[in-house]
């Protein structure tokens, strides 16, 4: 018994709670499920919870479902699923106690179909018998639970007067409660993360300092470009980062993916972690990136950026499935849990962001105002036609700009940086490879947390007009808010 008390201590697991109709419905369910058992996106298994109450009644099962249960998907990942009876408190306990020791024990989704009825339909003004009258009728010859579980208790010796004694002393503590809230003007939301102490979420404070010692600037970029005499890579990589390498010595000609590297380095380096996830983030869609070089001999894999991790764990780098919706949610939650992570989920091609629009716009657009929940996580977009087709080439940054609550009228050119802790998302459309540096330093040292949209470029990975010096990395340099173009004539 004590080994056992001990275990529950320290395993947790997490629950959510779904309607019947949207849990077979709604496809993100079906998809969170499927990244169960991968690496980079597990959780040890979800307890599923199913208030089957039948709140989408307003089509009948067999119209809105193709099986008899809402719970079928969980059978193609072989999840355990517990049908209970939602009339019998004690069977409903029961199916609780099991489903937790079964998650205590086992990392595995599984599912607890708690079967019901919504007595007033949608709500306590709702008509069902309009669409339903053949349920409804019998729901209304059904007595209510509460009166059930009290037949029941005298039944088995329990007297009326303790039955209500109880029925006050609940009655009682719920009525102090309600009173209590009538009191209150506000909600307070308090974040009792530590991590998360040091930030603010509506005093401005100046931009931090983003640029680099040369000499540091040298060392990381020398480590992150290089890769082991032993190891073999394919010799189209071994070309990539001979001129990396040669780029950081020379000081001239560092482009896109090596100054993304320089700013992973510098930060994984500082013991922070870089998480990015996408379909295709090891190599980039453009094969620009090459953050995972794979030996063409024996297969193993080398990440040279981990060359200057205090811990490997820090640089995660995730291929995911082919999903956006979830996956975007998902590293939407690894934002909110550690703002200190650099945590980046990039579209093979930025308009393959339609597919998570619901993410987008109920929460990374809105989270802040309608929960008081901060995040950091960046978006990066592939962007430009570049002759990939129309569905490659827009990652609509109207969309984003339309989204952007960036409140005009208290707009001040000369204090515009200020501006920022009012609006909700930040749209930055860096040009050059240090300014992009810049901005993601500058996304993890600042003193809030806002969601960054960068709608990346596609031509300009490899353009050398785009291409940076190293002196631009310095520690003089910064985050360049407007660009003007690259003529002498403009000032």
């Amino acid at each position: 018994m004590k080994s056992k008390f001990l275990f529950l201590i320290f395993r947790y697991f997490g629950i959510l709670i779904h309607g019947d109709a949207a849990f077979s419905g709604q496809g993100v369910n079906y998809e969170n499920m499927q990244m169960n058992n991968l690496e980079n996106y597990k959780t040890g298994g979800l307890l599923h919870v199913i208030a089957n109450n039948q709140i989408g009644f307003t089509t009948k099962p067999k119209e809105s479902r193709s099986t008899p249960y809402p719970t079928e998907i969980g059978k193609a990942y072989d999840s355990p699923i517990i049908h209970v009876n939602a009339d019998d408190p004690e069977a409903v306990e029961f199916a609780f106690k099991l489903a937790a020791e079964y998650s205590l024990k086992y990392p595995k989704d599984l599912i607890v179909d708690i079967i019901g009825y919504r007595r007033h339909g949608h709500n306590e003004l709702d008509q069902p018998l309009f669409t339903q009258p053949e349920m409804y009728h019998q729901i209304k010859d059904t007595k209510i639970i509460a009166d059930i579980y009290e037949q029941k208790l005298v039944s088995e010796g329990i007297s009326k007067e303790e039955l209500e004694s109880i029925k006050k002393n609940a009655e009682d503590t719920l009525n102090t409660y309600f009173e209590q809230s009538k009191k209150e003007d506000t909600i307070q939301i308090e974040n009792n993360d530590k991590r998360w102490k040091d930030l603010t979420t509506d005093v401005y404070v100046k931009d931090p300092k983003t640029g680099v010692s040369k000499k540091e600037l040298i060392e990381i970029g020398e480590k992150v470009c290089t890769i082991p005499n032993e190891f073999n890579p394919h010799p189209t990589i071994k070309k990539i980062y001979q001129a990396r390498f040669d780029s950081i010595k020379t000081g001239s000609g560092i482009d896109w993916a090596t100054a993304e590297a320089l700013a992973w380095g510098i930060l994984v380096k500082e013991g922070k972690t870089v998480r990015i996830s996408g379909q295709d983030v090891e190599r980039g869609t453009f094969s620009h990136r090459h953050s995972v070089v794979h030996d063409q001999k024996n297969f193993s894999t080398y990440r040279p950026i981990e060359s200057v991790a205090t811990s490997k764990e820090n640089l995660q780098i995730c291929l995911s499935p082919l999903s956006e919706y979830a996956v975007l949610g998902f590293e939407l939650g690894f934002s909110y849990y550690d703002p200190n992570a650099l945590v980046m989920w990039e579209a093979q091609f930025g308009d393959f962001a339609n597919g998570a629009q619901v993410i987008i716009d109920q929460f990374i657009a809105s989270g802040e105002t309608k929960w008081n929940i901060s995040s950091g996580l960046i978006m990066l977009l592939p962007h430009g036609m570049d002759g990939q087709g129309p569905e490659h080439s827009s990652c609509r940054i109207e969309r984003y700009l339309e989204l952007l609550e960036d409140h005009p009228e208290d707009f001040n050119y000369r204090e515009s940086d200020k501006n920022i802790i009012k609006t909700n998302i930040q749209v930055c459309n860096p040009t050059t490879p240090s300014n992009y540096f810049h901005l993601l330093l500058r996304q993890i040292r600042r003193t809030f947390r806002k969601p960054l949209i960068i709608p990346t470029p596609k031509r300009l990975l490899r353009l050398k007009e785009a291409q940076s010096d190293l002196s631009e990395f310095e520690e003089t340099k910064e985050f360049i808010k407007v660009r003007n173009d690259n003529d002498p004539d403009v000032k």
